[in-house]
């Protein structure tokens, strides 16, 4: 029933976001004078339909889109190609220039179209033309078609604006971060974790009894122990808990993966790579520089002094090298991928800026200071504030303290991340940690509400960045992390399990990233329009509309080839169970 429920309220959002940006269309086509025969939310079949002032408002079958149909602005379209004719049969001989009140009153023949539209329009407004009394966009002049276009994206941007301003002066500053949970994505075949019976999906709750609070906590727990048999308390869908033990793999430059059966064996090699000459994997090693080993825990050791090093064993002699790092940053792994997803935090006290830390508190002999932005503890983001900071305290104030059992704390301090350690458990409130962190007031929610859709706005410019320096590593990003229509509904459906407001979040941003979207110009989308009408201001004259057409035509079927593709993977993670929201 909450799928259903959620469903219901997934698609009424998305038609929201659509209505929004079509109405902006439609109001800036009325207010210059434009003809709109049609008005639809969705496509395909017309579930409900009326007519009111010339335009016909239609409900349609599919809620994947909408439009605003005008007059001019696609030709050889049903009910747009011959009103120029049926307009002027319809007022006869017009004696410019004229008022829409004066034409009504000299009307040759009361098309009841042609009535409807001259009197939805502003009745003493003189106009000098027929063709921008008739309402044609390519009639209007260059600014008008202008405000025209961006009509949709200013109703998306000031929708935004008032949702995620409403919602945290009301309820709370809201903000999602995506999240490394303690969860396997997937785990890798032939690793510690399959061997030990670890399955995708299934959580990892405590490593040797001590509790994990983010995947980020998990992965620092265990990379310490090489060589040791470890217990993990994994946590099954169902919600029963089991106990596992394994032995973890070391992995040395985020490259060579070396395990433990009878001796040491190097089993794989993490960017894909062969390894020299005619040596195959698994690699047996007996030696390193020289000297015999048989335990992980001493090839750890060699790492830990070393730049590189010389593996000897029955297939002869490998050198590898820590290479870019300088340093092979030995590691314990279990072989596992962890999940990850965006957590949704409502901040009502503080948040995460310090304004003040306490002379000899666990917060100071942290390394803390005054002007830091928090940003995560042991893995957990606690940026967005004093709630998610004291939750974060009191799991971990929970733990026993160990030899190496430091808990690692992330902030920004002077435009720099800075790491810092403690030592010391530490206590469960922000009061007793030694902190004071900046209130939450209008300001600063005006403030948050203005960074958030900068960087909302900035993403296209940032991911253009990106495939210029790397675009492997962007077109990775963007395979991993974006969601086509079908990932954008999952997200509202699991945003209204998460409550309304989440939901009205999710709105205000989709609502901000379209609008973003649509100013791109790529063809079919506001950006494209709006350049081919500049350009053609520039030349002297307008684009062939009919050659316009065929690009924005061919704009479309590219765009819905990339939604094709990218749906397949927003299918498969739906019906995986994996969840996008926590």
């Amino acid at each position: 029933m909450s799928i259903v429920v959620g469903l219901i309220a997934a698609i009424l959002a998305f038609g929201f976001i659509i209505f929004v940006h079509e109405l902006g269309h439609f109001v800036a086509a009325r207010w210059a004078g434009i003809r709109c025969p049609q008005f639809a939310i969705g496509f395909g079949p017309k579930l409900f339909a009326f007519d009111w002032r010339a335009t016909e408002f239609s409900l349609r079958a599919f809620p994947v889109g909408g439009y605003v149909l005008m007059i001019g602005e696609e030709p050889q379209v049903e009910g747009v190609e011959g009103w120029h004719d049926q307009f002027l049969a319809a007022t006869g001989p017009l004696s410019m220039p004229t008022t829409p009140a004066a034409a009504l009153t000299t009307l040759a023949h009361p098309d009841p179209q042609v009535v409807a539209f001259l009197r939805s329009l502003p009745q003493e407004r003189v106009y000098h033309r027929v063709e921008d009394l008739e309402g044609n966009f390519h009639a209007k002049s260059t600014w008008q078609k202008t405000v025209v276009l961006l009509g949709g994206v200013f109703m998306n941007f000031l929708t935004a604006i008032v949702l995620l301003l409403g919602l945290g002066l009301s309820v709370g500053l809201c903000s999602g971060q995506q999240e490394n949970l303690a969860r396997a994505k997937v785990v890798m075949p032939g690793s510690p974790a399959e061997r030990a019976g670890l399955k995708a999906n299934e959580n990892m709750v405590a490593v040797d009894g001590v509790s994990v609070v983010s995947g980020t906590d998990f992965i620092q727990q265990v990379s310490g122990k090489v060589g040791q048999l470890v217990r993990v308390t994994v946590e099954e869908r169902s919600g029963q808990r089991r106990e596992l033990q394994m032995a973890p793999d070391l992995m040395l430059a985020n490259r060579y993966v070396f395990s433990q059966g009878k001796g040491i064996e190097l089993t794989k090699l993490r960017d894909s790579s062969n390894p020299p000459g005619k040596i195959k994997l698994p690699y047996q090693v007996d030696t390193i520089n020289g000297k015999n080993v048989s335990e992980l825990v001493e090839l750890r050791a060699w790492a830990l002094n070393s730049k590189e090093l010389v593996l000897g064993g029955p297939q002869g002699s490998w050198k590898i090298e820590a290479k870019k790092s300088n340093t092979f940053g030995p590691r314990a792994i279990v072989g596992i991928e962890l999940a990850n997803i965006i957590s949704f935090q409502f901040e009502t006290k503080a948040i995460g800026e310090v304004i003040e830390v306490r002379p000899e508190s666990p917060a100071a002999r942290a390394g803390l200071q005054a002007g830091d932005a928090l940003v995560s503890l042991q893995g957990v983001d606690i940026g967005s504030g004093q709630e998610q900071l004291e939750l974060c305290l009191r799991n971990l104030s929970q733990r026993q303290a160990t030899a190496d059992g430091s808990f690692k704390l992330t902030v920004v301090r002077k435009g720099e991340f800075r790491e810092l350690f403690m030592e010391e458990v530490p206590p469960p409130t922000v009061e007793e940690w030694g902190v004071r962190l900046k209130p939450l007031t209008p300001k600063v929610v005006l403030e948050a509400t203005s960074r958030l859709l900068l960087n909302v706005v900035s993403f296209p410019y940032q991911t253009f960045k990106g495939l210029i320096e790397d675009a492997p590593a962007t077109v990775k990003v963007l395979k991993e992390d974006s969601s086509g229509p079908i990932g954008i509904v999952q997200t509202m459906i699991e945003g209204s399990h998460a409550g309304l407001g989440v939901l009205i979040f999710l709105v205000g941003v989709i609502n901000a990233s379209i609008a973003t979207f649509n100013l791109i110009p790529f063809p079919a989308l506001d950006g494209s329009r709006l350049l081919f009408v500049w350009l053609g201001a520039l030349r002297g004259r307008a684009i062939d509309p009919e050659k316009e057409a065929r690009i924005h035509f061919a704009g479309i079927l590219l765009l819905l080839c990339l939604i094709f593709v990218r749906s397949i993977g927003d299918v498969h993670r739906w019906y995986s169970g994996i969840h996008m929201i926590k």
